[in-house]
């Protein structure tokens, strides 16, 4: 028992370390000047979303880099998408509405639409983005001075997160407890280690001519998890990367209730753990009830340092990822019971063999 008990603050003190490594190497998007003025593509796929488009492309229109295109795939979509973006077209001539073809077999949907996008874009620089962000003026300009300063054929950025219901704030802080404490970010930069790799795909901005050398969705059609894919691809290829978080420049709502984060992260969180359903549960037994062997081998004296730690870990996170503090604190054992939830509901997808997406099976 009590090698387990020093194993568990063992592996709390490295997460620890990790997420004060990521703020002390400062891994967000800082301010920064672009070299040239070369067209930036800004490709939004989009399927249904009548609720978000909107508020992107105003976003979109307020960037203070002055040269750009922005063109949106309908990925058949059954709302108003269409329509909207064709109102703004009219307006804005850099805006374009990119119609949807039938999805083929072998690829998921957004995959397909990247892949789609990438082949009507003409921009030295493509610039992927989620229909459900919003970007700050200075967002472009900042992400291709970073891509640029350090040679990159990928910047990623997590987005901060936007969240207003009860059932976000227990669920969407986990993604970024699991990445910031886990992943010293300045590796996926400096690394050529495949293990540490992430991106994410509301935000990837690719030079566009190693993108259309290599057609990364392409090569990745049929992945549900395709952003964190795609950067190993890159590590294989021996091709620089770098995942970073937002410094409030992009901004996000992922999703607006419990059901449709648990829906959300089910598709993705056993990535986290290298695909590994066994490593996640240990995961989250040893985060939930870490206290216990502690307490039985060393005493409660250890097991209050233990639970200072766990504290500790989530105000750093909550921190570096520019979210609320308290809400992190209070809620902790709330959000402990949604990763739970989580992983429940990721296994019983993996044992089904699918699920569901915006009306799609992937």
């Amino acid at each position: 028992m009590i090698w387990l008990a020093y194993f568990i603050l063992g592996f709390l003190a490295l997460r620890l370390l990790v997420a004060l490594t990521n703020i002390l190497t400062r891994q967000w998007l800082m301010h920064g000047t672009p070299q040239g003025n070369a067209l930036v593509s800004v490709l939004i796929p989009a399927r249904n979303e009548e609720r978000n488009i909107e508020h992107l492309l105003q976003s979109l229109k307020k960037q203070d880099y002055p040269n750009l295109e922005i063109l949106v795939y309908d990925d058949l979509s059954e709302d108003r998408t269409a329509e909207i973006v064709k109102q703004f077209s009219l307006k804005d001539p850099r805006i374009k509405l990119v119609s949807g073809i039938g999805l083929p077999a072998g690829w998921l949907g957004k995959n397909h639409a990247c892949h789609q996008l990438s082949k009507h874009a003409r921009g030295r620089y493509l610039l992927f983005i989620d229909a459900d962000v919003t970007a700050e003026p200075e967002l472009i300009s900042q992400g291709l001075a970073h891509l640029q300063k350090h040679k990159l054929a990928l910047l990623s950025i997590f987005p901060q997160q936007i969240m207003k219901s009860f059932g976000e704030r227990i669920t969407v802080p986990l993604m970024n407890w699991i990445l910031v404490s886990l992943l010293p970010l300045i590796f996926t930069r400096i690394s050529p280690w495949v293990s540490f790799s992430a991106a994410n795909g509301q935000f990837m901005l690719f030079d566009a001519g190693i993108y259309g050398k290599h057609q990364f969705h392409q090569m990745v059609k049929g992945q549900k998890v395709e952003d964190i894919i795609i950067f190993r691809k890159l590590k294989q290829l021996g091709i620089k990367g770098h995942t970073i978080l937002s410094n409030g420049q992009v901004k996000c709502r992922m999703y607006n209730n419990f059901s449709e984060a648990i829906r959300g992260f089910s598709k993705n969180v056993f990535e986290f753990f290298g695909n590994s359903s066994l490593l996640t549960v240990f995961m989250a037994l040893l985060t939930t009830f870490g206290f216990l062997p502690v307490w039985l081998a060393l005493g409660p004296e250890f097991a209050i340092a233990w639970l200072a730690g766990v504290i500790l870990l989530r105000l750093l996170v909550a921190y570096a990822s520019r979210q609320s503090i308290l809400h992190s604190i209070l809620l902790l054992p709330l959000q402990q019971l949604a990763f739970f939830w989580v992983i429940l509901a990721a296994i019983r997808v993996r044992a089904r063999g699918r699920s569901t997406w915006k009306g799609r099976t992937v």
